[in-house]
């Protein structure tokens, strides 16, 4: 029964860990790298307020001239003796409204200590001017939201980039990210920030959401908003998983190395989009003792590639290695290199001289020869072409 009662509780922590992902990523949630997370220790009911015939610039009117996010457009004990007759409650004497500390900070008793917990309300890492926008009369709640059902306005009052982009659409006004975002020395988007990391979620009216899975389907978003993406990131950090030096654990997962034959073979033009054969496969084949030059000792004993040899290289058949090739010589030059094929199939060769052409090439073998002697020269001699008549 107690083993039973913690397999459910592992359970519920895997649920309530699963939604807590699902909310961060669902768009509803504000970035951090953005709005840094807050302590505010406080007691109020903006609904409250409101009904009482207070408005916005009652408690916030330092907005109107407020240039930068850097600025703190909170009310401070000058705007709330407005209404609330501080002095009076420190004295003991009773007001109305109620005016004394605990009634906006819960908890706190003047006789212990002499100041309430301080506010962590960190600006938010933007540019952006209260003033302009006030200038052209846009409205709090556009940005805001009806605050008349909430109570303390946190993070979650504070816009997300697809409500200014209600305004911001490219047309009118300019929807250009660094108007809005902070730069770096280099002009590229600030990503990094001490609260976190700036990076795009559902929701992302530019449709560059940088969710689960991105890494497989941001290659058709770059191709048609390559500019976009370049506010953000330069062609080196592209690189850092497309040289494949380095790949996520959702691209090439635990244990990879063991599973990668089946994927090469199904999908090979996916791993050519990263890697090379006749360099990456073939070196790290030879390390691990698959290939055909790597030293005797590192080969495996129990794997066998290729059917018996006189199957695979003595007698013609469906199974000989030449129609093999034929068919994927992809797959052969994922452990073979070209030398390989010319220890025995090359003229040159002091090992086995097997003709590799078939019956009456020696009729076409001239005008190939004309065309590109390259290839030919691979396995003859000048002097052998000439003899044999290609030349």
């Amino acid at each position: 029964m107690h083993r039973l009662h913690r397999n459910v509780l592992g359970v519920i922590a895997l649920l309530l860990a699963a939604t807590g992902a699902a909310w961060a990523a669902s768009g509803r949630e504000r970035s951090l790298a953005i709005y840094p997370a807050q302590n505010i220790p406080l007691r109020f009911d903006h609904g409250q307020h409101l009904a009482a015939g207070a408005d916005c610039a009652a408690c916030h009117d330092s907005v109107r001239g407020s240039e930068s996010a850097r600025d703190r457009n909170l009310p401070g004990h000058e705007e709330c003796e407005v209404c609330h007759d501080l002095e009076a409650a420190q004295k003991g004497k009773k007001t109305d409204p109620a005016s004394d500390c605990a009634v906006c900070h819960p908890g706190f008793d003047a006789t212990v200590r002499k100041e309430p917990v301080k506010l962590e309300f960190p600006h938010a890492n933007l540019n952006f001017s209260h003033k302009q926008h006030v200038a052209k009369k846009v409205e709090c709640a556009a940005c805001h939201g009806d605050l008349a059902a909430v109570n303390l306005a946190t993070r979650q009052q504070l816009p997300k980039m697809a409500t200014c982009f209600d305004c911001h659409d490219g047309r009118v006004l300019t929807n250009d990210c660094t108007s809005c975002h902070l730069k770096q020395a280099s002009g590229r988007l600030q990503l990094n920030f001490t609260s976190g990391i700036l990076r795009p979620i559902q929701g992302d009216p530019l449709g560059m959401d940088h969710g689960p899975r991105f890494e497989f389907n941001h290659g058709t978003r770059a191709s048609v908003s390559r500019q976009t993406c370049m506010e953000c990131h330069s062609d080196s950090y592209c690189q850092k998983c497309h040289d494949s030096l380095q790949k996520p654990l959702s691209v090439h997962p635990n244990d990879f190395i063991t599973l990668h034959p089946v994927q090469a073979r199904t999908e090979a033009s996916r791993c050519e989009s990263c890697h090379r054969s006749q360099s990456f496969c073939i070196a790290c084949h030879e390390r691990s003792g698959v290939g055909m030059d790597a030293d005797s000792t590192l080969r495996p004993r129990n794997v066998k590639v290729h059917p018996d040899y006189n199957i695979w290289v003595e007698v013609p058949g469906p199974q000989h290695h030449g129609i093999a090739a034929s068919r994927d010589m992809r797959a052969c030059i994922s452990c073979h290199r070209e030398e390989s094929c010319m220890s025995c199939h090359s003229e040159l060769s002091e090992r086995r001289q097997i003709n590799p052409h078939p019956n009456g090439f020696k009729d076409a073998c001239k005008r190939l020869a004309s065309a590109n002697d390259r290839a030919c020269l691979k396995c003859h001699s000048e002097s052998s072409l000439a003899q044999k008549g290609c030349r």
